[in-house]
């Protein structure tokens, strides 16, 4: 059964690409990498330059899943296996 994720952008990701946020099925868990990696298809736009340097989460970048920092979890590892909102915030985004 699809599971719908909901991604929320913020800041400059908002603001360069005009929308709030969007939604994506998945069928199967998936790493918050691979996640990004979705939405940057769906939005034609690929973010995760802006987000990520060198496989690492750039200083500044905040990625909510559920209210929950991955920072604090397995970072770009962390797999979302169920129904959530994740929320991302690109460096400068959060003051």
């Amino acid at each position: 059964m699809p599971m719908k994720i909901q991604v929320k952008l913020y800041a400059t990701l908002r603001l360069n690409l005009g929308v709030a946020g969007l939604e994506i099925e998945i069928d199967k868990p998936v790493t918050i990498l691979k996640l990004l990696e979705l939405a940057s298809q769906q939005l034609n736009s690929d973010i995760i330059p802006e987000l990520i340097e060198d496989g690492e989460i750039m200083v500044g970048t905040i990625l909510l899943i559920n209210g929950k920092n991955i920072f604090h979890a397995e970072k770009l590892e962390t797999m979302i296996n169920e129904e959530c909102e994740v929320s991302v915030f690109p460096p400068a985004g959060g003051g």
